[in-house]
């Protein structure tokens, strides 16, 4: 195992890495059993063009999928059936009933894909597919988003009543909240990137570290502050500076890292729960969707870089080489 070949490696799995292909897979028969059911209920002619795309897109990945779990001898979940098809009155099923249904699956499909991408640290091309999959279902969360808002299925949730005059967005009361969570989120990792970057003694891992603070959290900081103080929105007490540490042996480089990289992943969550109930404000909802994508190729360059430098601890194996 030490000592196996590139292409070996490229093969191999990890236990949570199968699991992954297997539940995608059976969560995407699921929902092409259940979209065929929506395309058969649906009256809206518009709305069946939509669905009849994602399921079309949905089958796609169902063939990739199944790919995947034949290349590493892995055995896939039973299929749904090949049609759906009823003989009961359409019409006791609305559309506005459908479309909530459709909007939830979108959302679950986001929040599914980035625990596999989370858990899938041993296969870098595994992860890569993940990391292509879950970019497709954030666009099609936000067209669902857009889509519903323009038919008028979707609910206003509570507004915020406190904007300044001169501005006239509307914000709903939850994006306020996620607007300032993502910032004390900042600011404590304004911190603890600080005091990791005074401890570390790998070179490459200081550099990441100053990177990852001057292009990343401190600017994201600098764009959520502003868009609060624009909103007239209090913020939250900023960072301290961090004196330098005259010992580094405190802390190891490989533990700071996973810890790291933990916060990353913590951030993916933050933003995908930002973009599921940003509905109201259409500008603020791009803003999270672009912060998850980020995040989400911050988490597959942080894996790559704990894998060669030998610092996250290895997942059993789905099966010896």
């Amino acid at each position: 195992m030490l000592f196996s070949k590139p292409e070996d490696k490229a093969q191999m799995i990890n236990v949570q890495e199968a699991n992954n292909l297997w539940d995608l897979a059976k969560a995407n028969y699921l929902a092409v059993e259940l979209m065929q059911t929506w395309e058969n209920f649906a009256h809206d002619a518009d709305f069946k063009a939509v669905i009849k795309t994602f399921l079309t897109d949905i089958k796609k990945d169902i063939k990739t999928l199944e790919k995947e779990l034949k290349k590493h001898g892995i055995p896939g979940p039973d299929k749904n059936r090949a049609a759906v098809n009823t003989a009961i009155n359409t019409e006791i099923m609305m559309d506005e009933y459908i479309a909530q249904e459709f909007f939830i699956f979108a959302q679950e499909n986001v929040e599914q894909l980035l625990r596999a991408i989370r858990t899938t640290t041993t296969n870098d091309g595994l992860r890569a597919l993940f990391l292509k999959f879950v970019n497709k279902a954030i666009d099609r969360l936000d067209k669902v988003v857009g889509y519903l808002k323009m038919k008028g299925w979707l609910e206003t949730p509570p507004l915020y009543p406190q904007t300044p005059a001169e501005v006239k967005e509307t914000i709903a009361a939850g994006g306020v909240f996620h607007l300032w969570d993502h910032l004390t989120f900042r600011y404590d990792n304004i911190s603890q990137t600080e005091i990791f970057h005074s401890f570390a003694k790998d070179p490459e891992f200081k550099a990441l570290l100053k990177v990852g603070l001057q292009k990343t959290l401190k600017k994201q900081a600098a764009m959520l502050e502003k868009e609060l103080e624009r909103l007239g929105i209090p913020l939250p007490k900023p960072p301290k500076n961090f004196a330098m540490s005259d010992s580094t042996e405190l802390l190891d480089d490989d533990y700071m890292f996973r810890i790291l990289l933990t916060g990353i992943q913590g951030a993916a969550a933050f933003h995908a729960q930002a973009l599921k109930q940003s509905t109201v404000e259409d500008r603020l909802r791009k803003e999270f969707k672009k912060l998850l994508c980020e995040e989400i190729g911050y988490i597959d360059e942080m894996i790559k870089f704990g894998n060669a430098k030998g610092w996250l601890h290895p997942v059993p194996q789905y099966k010896l080489q």
